[in-house]
């Protein structure tokens, strides 16, 4: 499979674009060439004025997407690579939060690590019943998030119970509903 099979692609009437992560066998989990593929979309989109909006979803119902492929990481054997791999990360999800039109991330399943992060930087985020939340990279991997502000930021409700591991919309209703 392509990264071009990885991510599909394609705008329907009224101009409806709809981007797939479509890596099902593996929940979804995203491989460089994958985000390198999201973050060129995101800067095409801007150069297509027949888009209305972006839809992301994941392929299948397991997962929107389950963050980065570990595979991918074998090859590290230097801070530069994590330090590369960071900025891979804020040029992508620069981009898609600089897409000109109001972007949706439709979540089903889990929405986990580069997962989260992707939907943070959508405009609207809607979560099926299914969706389960987590930020599992400094427990796995012992990486860190960068720490560049965003002006997507993207946290649970103040008056949530949800601030470690994962979570789930009906765990983390506010309190009182």
């Amino acid at each position: 499979m392509t990264e071009t099979d990885e991510i599909l692609y394609e705008v329907k009437d009224p101009g409806i674009a709809w981007l797939t992560f479509n890596r099902p066998e593996a929940r979804n989990a995203m491989t460089f060439g994958m985000y390198d593929r999201l973050g060129e979309i995101c800067r095409s989109i801007n150069q297509d004025d027949s888009v209305k909006a972006v839809v992301l979803r994941g392929a299948g119902d397991k997962a929107f997407v389950s963050g980065t492929d570990i595979s991918q990481f074998r090859g590290f054997s230097t801070a530069q690579h994590s330090i590369d791999y960071e900025a891979r990360m804020d040029r992508v999800f620069d981009a898609l939060e600089d897409v000109r039109v109001p972007t949706v991330a439709a979540i089903q399943g889990a929405c986990t690590g580069g997962g989260a992060g992707i939907a943070a930087a959508c405009d609207l985020r809607v979560g099926a019943p299914s969706a389960k939340f987590g930020f599992p990279i400094a427990r796995t991997l012992g990486n860190t998030l960068s720490t560049r502000p965003r002006s997507s930021a993207w946290r649970a409700p103040r008056t949530s119970s949800c601030w470690r591991g994962s979570w789930t919309p009906r765990r983390c209703a506010p309190s009182g509903s």
